[in-house]
Protein backbone atom coordinates (compact mmCIF):
# COMPACT_ATOMS: atom_id res chain seq x y z
CA UNK A 1 0.00 0.00 0.00
CA UNK A 2 1.37 3.42 -0.90
CA UNK A 3 1.80 6.48 1.27
CA UNK A 4 -1.59 7.97 0.38
CA UNK A 5 -3.50 5.23 2.17
CA UNK A 6 -1.53 5.77 5.36
CA UNK A 7 -3.20 9.17 5.64
CA UNK A 8 -6.66 7.66 5.95
CA UNK A 9 -8.18 8.54 9.32
CA UNK A 10 -9.42 5.82 11.65
CA UNK A 11 -12.99 7.01 11.09
CA UNK A 12 -12.58 6.80 7.31
CA UNK A 13 -11.09 3.31 7.59
CA UNK A 14 -14.11 2.26 9.64
CA UNK A 15 -16.46 3.69 7.00
CA UNK A 16 -14.66 1.87 4.18
CA UNK A 17 -14.67 -1.35 6.21
CA UNK A 18 -18.43 -1.18 6.88
CA UNK A 19 -19.01 -0.60 3.18
CA UNK A 20 -16.85 -3.55 2.12
CA UNK A 21 -18.49 -5.83 4.71
CA UNK A 22 -22.02 -4.80 3.61
CA UNK A 23 -22.75 -3.40 7.07
CA UNK A 24 -23.79 0.04 5.78
CA UNK A 25 -27.35 1.31 5.39
CA UNK A 26 -28.26 1.49 1.67
CA UNK A 27 -28.76 5.27 1.80
CA UNK A 28 -25.38 5.77 3.45
CA UNK A 29 -23.77 3.44 0.92
CA UNK A 30 -25.26 5.50 -1.91
CA UNK A 31 -23.87 8.69 -0.39
CA UNK A 32 -20.42 7.12 -0.13
CA UNK A 33 -20.55 5.89 -3.73
CA UNK A 34 -21.39 9.39 -4.91
CA UNK A 35 -18.55 10.84 -2.83
CA UNK A 36 -16.11 8.35 -4.32
CA UNK A 37 -17.18 9.25 -7.85
CA UNK A 38 -16.82 12.97 -7.20
CA UNK A 39 -13.61 12.89 -5.18
CA UNK A 40 -10.59 11.29 -6.92
CA UNK A 41 -8.44 11.54 -3.79
CA UNK A 42 -11.04 9.76 -1.66
CA UNK A 43 -11.52 7.15 -4.38
CA UNK A 44 -7.76 6.48 -4.45
CA UNK A 45 -7.74 6.07 -0.66
CA UNK A 46 -10.70 3.70 -0.91
CA UNK A 47 -9.02 1.58 -3.61
CA UNK A 48 -5.81 1.36 -1.55
CA UNK A 49 -7.77 0.37 1.55
CA UNK A 50 -9.82 -2.16 -0.42
CA UNK A 51 -6.69 -3.77 -1.81
CA UNK A 52 -5.22 -4.16 1.68
CA UNK A 53 -8.55 -5.34 3.10
CA UNK A 54 -8.95 -8.05 0.45
CA UNK A 55 -5.30 -9.07 0.74
CA UNK A 56 -5.64 -9.58 4.49
CA UNK A 57 -8.88 -11.47 3.98
CA UNK A 58 -7.37 -13.70 1.27
CA UNK A 59 -4.17 -14.38 3.19
CA UNK A 60 -6.14 -15.20 6.31
CA UNK A 61 -8.36 -17.64 4.43
CA UNK A 62 -5.40 -19.30 2.72
CA UNK A 63 -3.59 -19.74 6.03
CA UNK A 64 -6.67 -21.19 7.69
CA UNK A 65 -7.19 -23.67 4.85
CA UNK A 66 -3.56 -24.75 4.98
CA UNK A 67 -3.82 -25.31 8.70
CA UNK A 68 -7.10 -27.16 8.25
CA UNK A 69 -5.47 -29.60 5.83
CA UNK A 70 -2.78 -30.17 8.41
CA UNK A 71 -5.43 -31.19 10.93
CA UNK A 72 -6.56 -34.16 8.83
CA UNK A 73 -5.57 -37.41 10.55
CA UNK A 74 -2.56 -39.18 9.09
CA UNK A 75 -2.59 -42.87 8.27
CA UNK A 76 0.13 -43.13 10.88
CA UNK A 77 -1.67 -43.62 14.23
CA UNK A 78 1.25 -42.08 16.08
CA UNK A 79 0.51 -38.74 14.42
CA UNK A 80 -3.11 -38.61 15.56
CA UNK A 81 -2.09 -37.15 18.90
CA UNK A 82 -1.18 -33.96 17.04
CA UNK A 83 -4.68 -33.52 15.63
CA UNK A 84 -5.89 -31.46 18.59
CA UNK A 85 -2.80 -29.26 18.39
CA UNK A 86 -3.44 -28.50 14.72
CA UNK A 87 -7.05 -27.58 15.47
CA UNK A 88 -5.80 -25.05 17.98
CA UNK A 89 -3.29 -23.74 15.45
CA UNK A 90 -6.08 -23.29 12.89
CA UNK A 91 -8.09 -21.34 15.44
CA UNK A 92 -5.10 -19.09 16.13
CA UNK A 93 -4.72 -18.51 12.39
CA UNK A 94 -8.31 -17.33 12.21
CA UNK A 95 -7.75 -14.91 15.08
CA UNK A 96 -4.59 -13.61 13.43
CA UNK A 97 -6.42 -13.05 10.16
CA UNK A 98 -9.10 -11.09 11.99
CA UNK A 99 -6.64 -9.38 14.33
CA UNK A 100 -6.76 -6.04 12.53
CA UNK A 101 -10.54 -5.98 12.75
CA UNK A 102 -10.57 -6.81 16.46
CA UNK A 103 -7.91 -4.18 17.13
CA UNK A 104 -9.83 -1.46 15.29
CA UNK A 105 -13.34 -2.53 16.14
CA UNK A 106 -15.58 0.29 17.16
CA UNK A 107 -17.34 1.00 20.41
CA UNK A 108 -21.15 1.38 20.25
CA UNK A 109 -20.76 5.17 20.39
CA UNK A 110 -18.27 5.14 17.53
CA UNK A 111 -20.61 3.03 15.42
CA UNK A 112 -23.46 5.45 16.05
CA UNK A 113 -21.23 8.41 15.25
CA UNK A 114 -20.09 6.89 11.95
CA UNK A 115 -23.67 5.97 11.06
CA UNK A 116 -25.13 9.42 11.69
CA UNK A 117 -22.26 11.70 10.75
CA UNK A 118 -22.00 13.03 7.23
CA UNK A 119 -20.32 16.37 6.56
CA UNK A 120 -22.58 19.33 5.90
CA UNK A 121 -22.99 19.59 2.10
CA UNK A 122 -21.81 23.19 2.28
CA UNK A 123 -23.08 26.41 0.74
CA UNK A 124 -23.54 26.98 -3.00
CA UNK A 125 -20.21 28.21 -4.30
CA UNK A 126 -21.61 31.20 -6.16
CA UNK A 127 -18.98 33.84 -5.54
CA UNK A 128 -21.18 36.89 -5.87
CA UNK A 129 -18.92 39.55 -4.39
CA UNK A 130 -15.23 40.09 -4.03
CA UNK A 131 -15.62 40.37 -0.25
CA UNK A 132 -16.83 36.76 -0.09
CA UNK A 133 -14.37 35.32 -2.59
CA UNK A 134 -11.94 34.00 0.05
CA UNK A 135 -14.74 32.28 1.96
CA UNK A 136 -16.20 30.56 -1.09
CA UNK A 137 -12.76 29.67 -2.38
CA UNK A 138 -12.33 27.67 0.84
CA UNK A 139 -15.84 26.27 0.41
CA UNK A 140 -14.76 24.73 -2.89
CA UNK A 141 -11.91 22.96 -1.08
CA UNK A 142 -14.31 21.84 1.64
CA UNK A 143 -16.74 20.35 -0.87
CA UNK A 144 -13.90 18.49 -2.56
CA UNK A 145 -12.90 16.92 0.75
CA UNK A 146 -9.74 19.03 1.05
CA UNK A 147 -10.51 19.83 4.67
CA UNK A 148 -7.01 20.85 5.73
CA UNK A 149 -6.83 23.47 2.97
CA UNK A 150 -10.31 24.79 3.73
CA UNK A 151 -9.52 25.03 7.44
CA UNK A 152 -6.33 27.00 6.82
CA UNK A 153 -8.18 29.49 4.65
CA UNK A 154 -11.09 29.89 7.05
CA UNK A 155 -8.74 30.21 10.02
CA UNK A 156 -7.23 33.31 8.40
CA UNK A 157 -10.68 34.82 7.86
CA UNK A 158 -11.64 34.05 11.45
CA UNK A 159 -8.85 36.29 12.73
CA UNK A 160 -10.77 39.29 11.40
CA UNK A 161 -14.22 37.92 12.31
CA UNK A 162 -13.84 35.71 15.42
CA UNK A 163 -17.57 35.77 16.18
CA UNK A 164 -18.77 34.92 12.69
CA UNK A 165 -21.22 32.03 13.10
CA UNK A 166 -20.77 30.70 9.54
CA UNK A 167 -16.98 30.54 9.80
CA UNK A 168 -17.12 28.89 13.22
CA UNK A 169 -19.74 26.40 12.03
CA UNK A 170 -17.89 25.21 8.95
CA UNK A 171 -14.58 25.12 10.83
CA UNK A 172 -16.31 22.86 13.33
CA UNK A 173 -17.74 20.51 10.72
CA UNK A 174 -14.53 20.46 8.66
CA UNK A 175 -12.48 19.50 11.72
CA UNK A 176 -14.99 16.80 12.59
CA UNK A 177 -14.87 15.44 9.04
CA UNK A 178 -11.10 14.96 9.34
CA UNK A 179 -11.42 13.35 12.77
CA UNK A 180 -10.30 16.26 14.98
CA UNK A 181 -13.06 16.29 17.57
CA UNK A 182 -11.66 18.75 20.14
CA UNK A 183 -11.38 21.73 17.76
CA UNK A 184 -14.76 20.73 16.31
CA UNK A 185 -16.31 21.02 19.77
CA UNK A 186 -14.76 24.45 20.27
CA UNK A 187 -15.92 25.93 16.96
CA UNK A 188 -19.44 24.52 17.22
CA UNK A 189 -19.81 25.93 20.72
CA UNK A 190 -18.62 29.30 19.38
CA UNK A 191 -21.32 29.07 16.70
CA UNK A 192 -24.00 28.59 19.34
CA UNK A 193 -23.03 31.81 21.11
CA UNK A 194 -24.95 33.58 18.35
CA UNK A 195 -28.52 32.86 19.42
CA UNK A 196 -29.88 34.33 16.19
CA UNK A 197 -27.74 32.17 13.91
CA UNK A 198 -29.57 30.35 11.14
CA UNK A 199 -27.05 27.56 11.62
CA UNK A 200 -27.98 27.00 15.26
CA UNK A 201 -29.95 23.78 14.80
CA UNK A 202 -27.30 22.25 12.55
CA UNK A 203 -24.57 23.28 14.98
CA UNK A 204 -26.48 21.64 17.86
CA UNK A 205 -26.77 18.39 15.91
CA UNK A 206 -23.09 18.26 15.02
CA UNK A 207 -22.13 19.26 18.55
CA UNK A 208 -24.17 16.33 19.88
CA UNK A 209 -22.37 14.01 17.46
CA UNK A 210 -18.98 15.33 18.59
CA UNK A 211 -19.97 14.78 22.21
CA UNK A 212 -21.16 11.27 21.34
CA UNK A 213 -17.77 10.60 19.75
CA UNK A 214 -16.15 11.74 23.00
CA UNK A 215 -18.45 9.43 25.01
CA UNK A 216 -20.10 12.44 26.66
CA UNK A 217 -23.58 10.94 26.44
CA UNK A 218 -25.18 13.30 28.96
CA UNK A 219 -24.38 16.41 26.92
CA UNK A 220 -25.10 14.69 23.61
CA UNK A 221 -28.54 13.62 24.85
CA UNK A 222 -29.29 17.10 26.21
CA UNK A 223 -28.51 18.75 22.87
CA UNK A 224 -30.44 16.19 20.84
CA UNK A 225 -33.52 16.84 22.98
CA UNK A 226 -33.41 20.46 21.83
CA UNK A 227 -33.92 19.34 18.24
CA UNK A 228 -36.97 17.98 16.46
CA UNK A 229 -35.62 16.56 13.20
CA UNK A 230 -36.29 12.94 12.32
CA UNK A 231 -32.58 12.15 12.34
CA UNK A 232 -31.99 13.68 15.77
CA UNK A 233 -35.02 11.91 17.25
CA UNK A 234 -33.87 8.60 15.79
CA UNK A 235 -30.39 8.99 17.25
CA UNK A 236 -31.79 10.11 20.62
CA UNK A 237 -33.97 7.01 20.75
CA UNK A 238 -30.96 4.78 20.18
CA UNK A 239 -28.99 6.55 22.91
CA UNK A 240 -31.80 6.19 25.43
CA UNK A 241 -32.48 2.51 24.71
Amino acid sequence: MDKSSSKISQEQQATFERFLMNQMHPKEATVLKNELEGNPKLKKQFEDFKALFLAIEEEGLRKVLDDFHNTLPSENPSEKKYFHFYRIAAGIAILMALGLWFFNRQSPNERLFNTYFTPDPGLPTVMGTQNNFAFYDAMVDYKQGNYDTAIKKWDKLLLAKPNNDTLNYFLGVANMAKGDIDPALYFLQETLKDEQSKLRKDALYYLALAQLKNDDLEKATKNLKMLSTAKSRELLEKLEN
